[in-house]
């Protein structure tokens, strides 16, 4: 699970062979890389709560992921699009629990 590490979180993201370029040029969405998107998230999240921030190419990578994911496009078909639906949604939780207070978990 640790071999995506050695390539940058971006890359994952929108690189030559990364997520989005996989959705948007191929209308394919690619389980195995969302879930390597998901594990880095998940991974770094405690120390980006730490810290209050998170990195500038990591959060420039998720916010084009999110509006990427939230668009939409006309050309997916119904299973690709409740797959980025529900990628969306999974997202914005991990995003989302960023903020939430000790007391509130």
């Amino acid at each position: 699970m640790k071999e995506y590490l050695n390539t940058n979180f971006s890359d994952i993201v929108y690189g030559e062979n990364g997520f989005l370029v996989e959705l948007r040029c191929n209308n394919t969405f690619q389980v195995q890389l969302f879930g390597k998107i998901k594990a880095y998230l998940l991974e770094n999240q405690p120390a980006w709560k730490a810290a209050g921030a998170i990195p500038i190419p990591d959060a420039v990578a998720i916010f084009n992921l999110i509006d990427q994911l939230a668009g939409g496009n006309r050309f997916w078909g119904e299973e690709t699009g409740r797959q980025a639906e529900d990628a969306l949604f999974e997202l914005q939780e991990i995003i989302g629990s960023l903020e939430e207070s000790p007391e509130c978990e």
